[in-house]
């Protein structure tokens, strides 16, 4: 990974923001924030952090199936989020790893409108990039 991106948090996929929140108060975490719904994601949203690293909860906005091939699939934690400098160089940088983009730049609600992206990785991994500084 380029020099400088910085971790930022773990997504993890539910149906129900208000269950997974009380599982992980019960492992030391605390509610990060507001809930934030991003319409253009189709998904709400809201961060904890506790005793490991920070984790983005999200579920599907009503009418959205974003996380529907997550969760139909056994998976919960499904993406890895970094902050970067620059959202382009590292969309570049990901593309020479043989990743693809599966969500171009968009502004996030989630981050104060900063804008980030999503990779997949021939292997399935996901990363989500977050621009560093607002636009």
């Amino acid at each position: 990974m380029p020099e400088g991106y910085e971790f930022h948090h773990i997504g993890y996929a539910t149906a129900s923001i208000a269950r997974e929140q009380s599982m992980f108060m019960f492992l030391g975490y605390r509610i990060e924030g507001e809930v934030f719904a991003d319409e253009r994601q189709g998904v709400a949203g809201c961060f904890m952090v506790g005793p490991g690293p920070r984790i983005e909860l999200l579920e599907n906005l009503p009418g959205a199936n974003t996380l529907t091939p997550w969760l139909n699939g056994g998976a919960r934690m499904y993406h890895l989020a970094y902050w970067v400098d620059r959202l382009d160089e590292a969309l570049e940088w990901a593309g020479s790893q043989r990743a693809r983009v599966v969500v171009q730049p968009v502004p996030a609600p989630a981050f104060g409108g900063r804008r980030i992206a999503f990779v997949m990785f021939r292997n399935g991994l996901m990363l989500e990039f977050i621009q560093r500084e607002l636009e």
